[in-house]
């Protein structure tokens, strides 16, 4: 199973890290997966034999760790077969640390069951991470790069999600409970991010790029009468939502045309 190797980087890790292909001339660091444990390599770096008994030793709720790792498709998938749960057909994860990780074929995180933490701080979406109808049972963060489309179907937060794309400047949410699909997101930003809070149903407000401060998404409601749709889209919705991706175009809860 081939695997790739992340971007160069000078700056080593805060943890122990593989430093497989390391070169002083022009990788000094190598890569920056984290040690699988009780081995001196990341997942994709392990030998073949050592990974699958890990993978084998892994049960549904398991906390996982593996900040800076470089995913390939049939690892990510190999990874979430380890964990799933047979009383749902579902992977269930404990607590998940990707930091910093990078997913180079489509990351498919549909129905996934998160119980704990998931930090997806820094991480790098390659293609598509599909995350349609995963559970958040802890805080979410997605300060990530997305350079394909990141769908969020009918995910449920239970408690405050965090999303930054670094790709168009653009900061978007999930609502709980719902069946809208959020904007899509795609490459390139550096806009602060959007706080998602249990039980608000609108969408936060941009984040403009070079802007830090996070915005905190607010239920609004629209008064009987007015005409006006409220910005909440209640479970069983269907509403059709804006996409924004390498064109330019932006998210809005209002369906704003492309700049």
């Amino acid at each position: 199973m081939a695997h790739p190797s992340p971007e160069p980087c000078p700056t080593p890790p805060d943890w122990p890290y593989c430093a497989h292909g390391a070169d002083p001339a022009t990788d000094p660091v190598g890569c920056r997966g984290i040690h699988v444990p009780g081995h001196t390599a990341c997942l994709a770096h392990l030998a073949e034999a050592d990974r699958d008994a890990y993978l084998a030793g892994l049960t549904p709720g398991t906390d996982i760790d593996h900040r800076g790792t470089p995913f390939t498709e049939p690892l990510l998938d190999a990874l979430l077969e380890a964990l799933r749960d047979p009383a749902t057909g579902h992977p269930r994860l404990g607590g998940a640390r990707f930091q910093s990780a990078s997913f180079q074929g489509e990351a498919g995180f549909d129905s996934v069951n998160f119980q704990g933490e998931a930090g997806f701080q820094s991480a790098t979406f390659q293609r598509d991470a599909g995350f349609a109808e995963a559970t958040f049972k802890g805080e979410a963060w997605f300060q990530s790069t997305f350079k394909g489309v990141a769908w969020f179907d009918s995910a449920t937060f239970q408690r405050d999600a965090w999303f930054q794309s670094t790709s168009k400047g653009e900061a978007f949410k999930a609502s709980p409970g719902t069946s809208r699909r959020p904007s899509r997101a795609t490459s390139g930003s550096s806009g602060g991010p959007s706080r998602a809070s249990p039980g608000s149903g609108r969408r936060n407000s941009r984040a403009t790029s070079g802007s830090s401060r996070p915005t905190r998404a607010r239920p609004s409601r629209a008064s009987p009468g007015s005409g006006r749709r409220p910005s909440r889209a209640t479970p069983g919705s269907r509403r059709r939502p804006s996409r924004f991706g390498g064109t330019g175009t932006s998210p809005s809860a209002t369906g704003r045309k492309r700049a």
